[in-house]
Protein backbone atom coordinates (compact mmCIF):
# COMPACT_ATOMS: atom_id res chain seq x y z
CA UNK A 1 0.00 0.00 0.00
CA UNK A 2 1.28 3.46 -0.92
CA UNK A 3 2.53 5.73 1.86
CA UNK A 4 -0.26 8.27 1.48
CA UNK A 5 -2.88 5.54 1.61
CA UNK A 6 -1.36 4.16 4.80
CA UNK A 7 -1.37 7.61 6.41
CA UNK A 8 -4.95 8.24 5.29
CA UNK A 9 -6.15 4.87 6.56
CA UNK A 10 -4.60 5.14 10.01
CA UNK A 11 -5.51 8.82 10.39
CA UNK A 12 -9.16 7.92 9.74
CA UNK A 13 -8.86 5.08 12.23
CA UNK A 14 -7.48 7.46 14.86
CA UNK A 15 -10.38 9.90 14.31
CA UNK A 16 -12.84 7.03 14.47
CA UNK A 17 -11.45 5.97 17.85
CA UNK A 18 -11.51 9.57 19.05
CA UNK A 19 -15.21 9.93 18.15
CA UNK A 20 -16.25 6.66 19.76
CA UNK A 21 -18.77 7.53 22.49
CA UNK A 22 -18.76 4.30 24.45
CA UNK A 23 -14.96 3.96 24.82
CA UNK A 24 -12.92 5.12 27.80
CA UNK A 25 -10.37 7.87 27.25
CA UNK A 26 -7.60 5.49 28.36
CA UNK A 27 -8.55 3.05 25.61
CA UNK A 28 -8.88 5.89 23.10
CA UNK A 29 -5.41 7.18 23.99
CA UNK A 30 -3.92 3.72 23.61
CA UNK A 31 -5.55 3.17 20.20
CA UNK A 32 -4.65 6.65 18.93
CA UNK A 33 -1.03 6.25 20.00
CA UNK A 34 -0.93 2.91 18.20
CA UNK A 35 -2.22 4.51 15.01
CA UNK A 36 0.37 7.31 15.33
CA UNK A 37 3.16 4.74 15.79
CA UNK A 38 2.01 2.95 12.64
CA UNK A 39 1.95 6.24 10.68
CA UNK A 40 5.40 7.30 11.95
CA UNK A 41 6.82 3.87 11.16
CA UNK A 42 5.34 3.91 7.65
CA UNK A 43 6.68 7.41 6.96
CA UNK A 44 10.10 6.50 8.36
CA UNK A 45 10.31 3.40 6.20
CA UNK A 46 9.23 5.41 3.16
CA UNK A 47 11.86 8.10 3.82
CA UNK A 48 14.55 5.50 4.44
CA UNK A 49 13.70 3.66 1.22
CA UNK A 50 13.63 6.92 -0.74
CA UNK A 51 17.05 7.94 0.64
CA UNK A 52 18.44 4.47 0.00
CA UNK A 53 17.17 4.60 -3.58
CA UNK A 54 18.73 8.04 -4.11
CA UNK A 55 22.05 6.93 -2.63
CA UNK A 56 22.05 3.89 -4.88
CA UNK A 57 21.29 6.06 -7.90
CA UNK A 58 23.99 8.56 -6.90
CA UNK A 59 26.50 5.75 -6.46
CA UNK A 60 25.70 4.42 -9.94
CA UNK A 61 26.03 7.91 -11.42
CA UNK A 62 29.32 8.39 -9.57
CA UNK A 63 30.65 5.11 -11.00
CA UNK A 64 29.64 6.08 -14.54
CA UNK A 65 31.07 9.60 -14.14
CA UNK A 66 34.42 8.46 -12.75
CA UNK A 67 34.78 5.72 -15.37
CA UNK A 68 34.18 8.19 -18.19
CA UNK A 69 36.27 10.88 -16.49
CA UNK A 70 39.23 8.53 -16.25
CA UNK A 71 39.11 7.99 -20.02
CA UNK A 72 38.99 11.77 -20.59
CA UNK A 73 41.94 12.26 -18.26
CA UNK A 74 43.97 9.52 -19.94
CA UNK A 75 43.42 11.19 -23.33
CA UNK A 76 44.32 14.61 -21.86
CA UNK A 77 47.41 13.14 -20.24
CA UNK A 78 48.63 11.54 -23.49
CA UNK A 79 48.29 14.86 -25.34
CA UNK A 80 49.94 16.79 -22.51
CA UNK A 81 52.91 14.42 -22.44
CA UNK A 82 53.32 14.86 -26.20
CA UNK A 83 52.95 18.65 -25.95
CA UNK A 84 55.41 18.86 -23.08
CA UNK A 85 57.97 16.91 -25.12
CA UNK A 86 57.45 19.35 -28.01
CA UNK A 87 57.92 22.31 -25.66
CA UNK A 88 61.13 20.76 -24.37
CA UNK A 89 62.47 20.54 -27.92
CA UNK A 90 61.47 24.16 -28.59
CA UNK A 91 63.23 25.24 -25.40
CA UNK A 92 66.37 23.39 -26.48
CA UNK A 93 66.24 25.30 -29.75
CA UNK A 94 65.67 28.62 -27.99
CA UNK A 95 68.62 28.04 -25.69
CA UNK A 96 70.77 27.08 -28.67
CA UNK A 97 69.77 30.21 -30.59
CA UNK A 98 70.52 32.33 -27.53
CA UNK A 99 74.08 30.97 -27.64
CA UNK A 100 74.29 31.80 -31.34
CA UNK A 101 73.18 35.30 -30.45
CA UNK A 102 76.07 35.46 -27.99
CA UNK A 103 78.59 34.48 -30.68
CA UNK A 104 78.40 30.70 -31.18
CA UNK A 105 78.68 29.85 -34.92
CA UNK A 106 75.33 28.73 -36.36
CA UNK A 107 75.17 25.06 -37.36
CA UNK A 108 73.02 24.25 -40.39
CA UNK A 109 72.01 20.93 -38.84
CA UNK A 110 70.87 22.66 -35.65
CA UNK A 111 69.07 25.30 -37.71
CA UNK A 112 67.12 22.60 -39.58
CA UNK A 113 66.32 20.88 -36.30
CA UNK A 114 65.10 23.94 -34.43
CA UNK A 115 64.04 26.62 -36.96
CA UNK A 116 60.37 25.61 -36.59
CA UNK A 117 60.64 26.91 -33.02
CA UNK A 118 60.06 30.44 -34.35
CA UNK A 119 56.58 29.58 -35.57
CA UNK A 120 53.35 27.97 -34.38
CA UNK A 121 51.49 28.27 -31.10
CA UNK A 122 50.92 26.41 -27.84
CA UNK A 123 47.45 24.95 -27.35
CA UNK A 124 45.69 22.79 -24.80
CA UNK A 125 42.07 21.70 -25.12
CA UNK A 126 41.20 19.65 -22.04
CA UNK A 127 38.05 17.54 -22.18
CA UNK A 128 36.02 19.52 -19.66
CA UNK A 129 32.50 18.76 -20.92
CA UNK A 130 31.77 15.90 -18.54
CA UNK A 131 32.97 17.80 -15.47
CA UNK A 132 31.14 20.99 -16.46
CA UNK A 133 27.90 19.08 -17.07
CA UNK A 134 28.00 17.50 -13.61
CA UNK A 135 28.93 20.83 -12.03
CA UNK A 136 26.09 22.64 -13.81
CA UNK A 137 23.62 20.01 -12.62
CA UNK A 138 24.69 20.69 -9.02
CA UNK A 139 25.56 17.04 -8.49
CA UNK A 140 29.28 17.13 -7.81
CA UNK A 141 28.32 15.76 -4.40
CA UNK A 142 27.89 12.28 -5.90
CA UNK A 143 31.70 11.96 -5.73
CA UNK A 144 31.82 10.56 -2.22
CA UNK A 145 35.54 10.97 -1.58
CA UNK A 146 36.20 14.52 -0.46
CA UNK A 147 39.88 14.30 -1.41
CA UNK A 148 39.07 12.99 -4.88
CA UNK A 149 36.48 15.72 -5.46
CA UNK A 150 38.97 18.37 -4.31
CA UNK A 151 41.62 17.11 -6.73
CA UNK A 152 39.16 16.96 -9.63
CA UNK A 153 37.95 20.49 -8.89
CA UNK A 154 41.53 21.78 -8.57
CA UNK A 155 42.45 20.25 -11.93
CA UNK A 156 39.58 21.84 -13.84
CA UNK A 157 39.35 25.14 -12.00
CA UNK A 158 43.01 25.87 -11.21
CA UNK A 159 45.54 23.67 -13.03
CA UNK A 160 44.06 23.69 -16.55
CA UNK A 161 43.25 27.44 -16.45
CA UNK A 162 46.82 28.16 -15.31
CA UNK A 163 48.23 26.20 -18.24
CA UNK A 164 45.91 28.04 -20.63
CA UNK A 165 47.05 31.43 -19.26
CA UNK A 166 50.72 30.53 -19.68
CA UNK A 167 50.09 29.30 -23.23
CA UNK A 168 48.26 32.52 -24.08
CA UNK A 169 51.21 34.58 -22.86
CA UNK A 170 53.61 32.49 -24.91
CA UNK A 171 51.38 32.72 -28.00
CA UNK A 172 51.16 36.50 -27.62
CA UNK A 173 54.96 36.71 -27.61
CA UNK A 174 55.33 34.30 -30.52
CA UNK A 175 52.56 35.62 -32.75
CA UNK A 176 52.93 39.28 -31.84
CA UNK A 177 56.71 39.65 -31.91
CA UNK A 178 58.93 36.63 -32.70
CA UNK A 179 57.30 35.38 -35.90
CA UNK A 180 56.72 38.88 -37.37
CA UNK A 181 60.33 39.85 -36.59
CA UNK A 182 61.68 36.79 -38.40
CA UNK A 183 59.35 37.33 -41.36
CA UNK A 184 60.38 40.99 -41.64
CA UNK A 185 64.13 40.34 -41.58
CA UNK A 186 64.71 36.90 -43.11
CA UNK A 187 66.19 36.82 -46.61
CA UNK A 188 65.28 33.81 -48.74
CA UNK A 189 67.24 32.29 -51.64
CA UNK A 190 65.70 30.74 -54.74
CA UNK A 191 65.03 27.51 -52.84
CA UNK A 192 63.14 29.35 -50.11
CA UNK A 193 65.92 28.87 -47.58
CA UNK A 194 66.90 31.57 -45.12
CA UNK A 195 70.32 32.99 -45.81
CA UNK A 196 70.85 35.37 -42.89
CA UNK A 197 69.70 33.43 -39.82
CA UNK A 198 72.92 34.06 -37.93
CA UNK A 199 72.67 37.79 -38.49
CA UNK A 200 69.07 37.83 -37.29
CA UNK A 201 69.89 35.82 -34.17
CA UNK A 202 72.59 38.33 -33.24
CA UNK A 203 70.31 41.35 -33.52
CA UNK A 204 69.60 42.92 -30.15
CA UNK A 205 65.83 42.67 -30.44
CA UNK A 206 65.96 39.01 -31.43
CA UNK A 207 68.24 38.25 -28.48
CA UNK A 208 65.73 39.90 -26.17
CA UNK A 209 62.90 37.92 -27.77
CA UNK A 210 64.81 34.67 -27.31
CA UNK A 211 65.33 35.54 -23.65
CA UNK A 212 61.56 35.96 -23.38
CA UNK A 213 60.86 32.70 -25.17
CA UNK A 214 63.07 30.91 -22.66
CA UNK A 215 60.21 31.43 -20.23
CA UNK A 216 58.64 28.47 -21.98
CA UNK A 217 60.17 26.54 -19.09
CA UNK A 218 57.23 27.84 -17.01
CA UNK A 219 54.82 26.21 -19.47
CA UNK A 220 56.71 22.93 -19.19
CA UNK A 221 56.48 23.08 -15.39
CA UNK A 222 52.74 23.83 -15.56
CA UNK A 223 52.18 20.83 -17.83
CA UNK A 224 54.17 18.69 -15.40
CA UNK A 225 51.95 19.81 -12.53
CA UNK A 226 48.88 18.96 -14.61
CA UNK A 227 50.19 15.51 -15.52
CA UNK A 228 51.00 14.77 -11.88
CA UNK A 229 47.52 15.89 -10.82
CA UNK A 230 45.92 13.66 -13.44
CA UNK A 231 48.01 10.70 -12.25
CA UNK A 232 46.89 11.36 -8.69
CA UNK A 233 43.22 11.54 -9.67
CA UNK A 234 43.40 8.38 -11.78
CA UNK A 235 45.01 6.51 -8.89
CA UNK A 236 42.25 7.67 -6.54
CA UNK A 237 39.58 6.63 -9.05
CA UNK A 238 41.10 3.13 -9.22
CA UNK A 239 41.04 2.97 -5.43
CA UNK A 240 37.37 3.93 -5.42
Amino acid sequence: MAEDEIIKKHTKAAFKVLKAHHTSWQHKLKEILLEIVVIVFAVSISIWFHNWSERRQDHQQEKEFLTSLKKDLQDDKNEMISDRAGFATVLQGVNYFRKVGEGLPLSNDSLKKYSWAFFGSAQINPRIGRYEALKSSGKLYIVESGELLKNITDLYQKVFPQIIIKNQRFNSLREGFVTPFVEDHLNLNAKGEGTNWQDILRMSKMRLLMDQEAQLSDNIKAYGIGIDKINEIMKEIDEE
